[in-house]
């Protein structure tokens, strides 16, 4: 009974996990239209049995005043690349809400390098999908968290990469980076506006580094630390020495918390957002991937909707790997590969 338990507790913290951070988020968000908009997600997906992604991920540039190492969508000339416009994103978030997306968040490259950012938070706030902004910190001025309040920002999540700022500047490569990302978690803090650190669980991290991490969060007052387990993508494209061995994650899982250590893939049978079929991103190009990780594009929004997209990618998207990204395994990476091909709807070739 006990062994039963034991195996049983990592699924029901993840379960209880999620169910808290959504709660915590709709009290923040503070508006009626957003629990409206979740009342019909749970209604197409339960009911009419029509599931939808709950997430989006938006990148409106790939712009960065930050050259880290371990950079997910380092691409040589890929910051020098034409950016999709105001209305075109606007234009994702409509479609978005109508395919039942309840959360869409700004990611990059540094969004806040897009001048239009918070026309955008508010856009999609008026509409009620909750908002994230994914950020290095570093132009978390006192007057621009006001602005993100102004518009809406339901949540804000800051990366630290190590609790020494010294390490965190070097891996960011920017002098001061670490300082001013601190500056503006207490900016958002005194805005009112919920923060979480985000975090990597790299080799050197496991798991003195990321109690480090955790610690400095309680201290700051966040709202949570979560953790990203490594990719073999961009500049660590297949490189799979940086992938953490089943030790290593197993170590990384016991950190988790109901309500402050959050975990993107919680337990060694969680299935990644590509095959939750939880989740579709949207590049500054306007290629629609399976996800932020996985750079195996279905189509441009130029040419095709998102609901056209999202009806190929549930029907024919079968998971293959559990508890890990698939780009993390070289012969899970070629199948997703296929799979994409497959769905007959990629406009040019693969970024990998």
């Amino acid at each position: 009974m006990m062994r039963r338990r034991e195996r049983r507790y990592p699924y029901l913290k993840s379960s209880l996990n999620t169910v808290y951070r959504a709660f915590r988020l709709y009290s923040a968000n503070r508006s009626m239209k957003a629990w409206g908009v979740f009342a019909r997600h749970l209604y197409r997906s339960r009911v009419l049995k029509k599931p939808s992604p709950p997430f989006i991920t938006i990148a409106p540039t790939y712009r960065c005043p930050c050259s880290c190492v371990h950079c997910g969508i380092y691409k040589k000339g890929r910051r020098g690349e034409a950016e999709i416009s105001t209305l075109q994103i606007k234009s994702v978030i409509d479609q978005a809400k109508r395919l039942g997306v309840l959360q869409v968040t700004f990611t990059g490259g540094e969004p806040m390098m897009r001048q239009d950012l918070y026309e955008l938070i508010r856009y999609a706030h008026i509409r009620g999908v909750l908002t994230r902004l994914n950020t290095s910190g570093l132009f978390l001025s006192k007057s621009n968290v006001a602005r993100l309040k102004s518009a809406g920002l339901t949540q804000c999540a800051v990366s630290i990469d190590d609790a020494d700022p010294a390490i965190h500047d070097r891996l960011r490569g920017v002098p001061g980076a670490f300082d001013r990302a601190i500056r503006g978690i207490g900016y958002l803090k005194d805005a009112g506006i919920p923060c979480q650190i985000n975090t990597y669980a790299s080799r050197r991290m496991v798991t003195r580094g990321l109690e480090k991490i955790i610690t400095l969060g309680r201290g700051l007052g966040v709202l949570a630390v979560y953790i990203i387990m490594p990719v073999a993508i961009g500049r660590w494209d297949e490189i799979y020495s940086q992938v953490l061995s089943e030790e290593e994650k197993s170590r990384v899982r016991a950190l988790q918390e109901m309500t402050f250590v959050h975990l993107e893939l919680a337990t060694d049978k969680t299935l990644c957002g590509v095959y939750q079929k939880g989740i579709l991103f949207v590049s500054p190009q306007g290629q629609i991937t399976p996800c932020p990780f996985v750079s195996f594009p279905f189509g441009n929004i130029a040419k095709l909707s998102l609901k056209n997209v999202w009806m190929e990618h549930c029907s024919r998207l079968r998971d293959t790997i559990r508890g890990e990204c698939p780009m993390n395994d070289p012969e899970t990476r070629k199948e997703l590969a296929r799979h994409v091909r497959s769905v007959g709807l990629s406009a040019g070739k693969f970024d990998f």
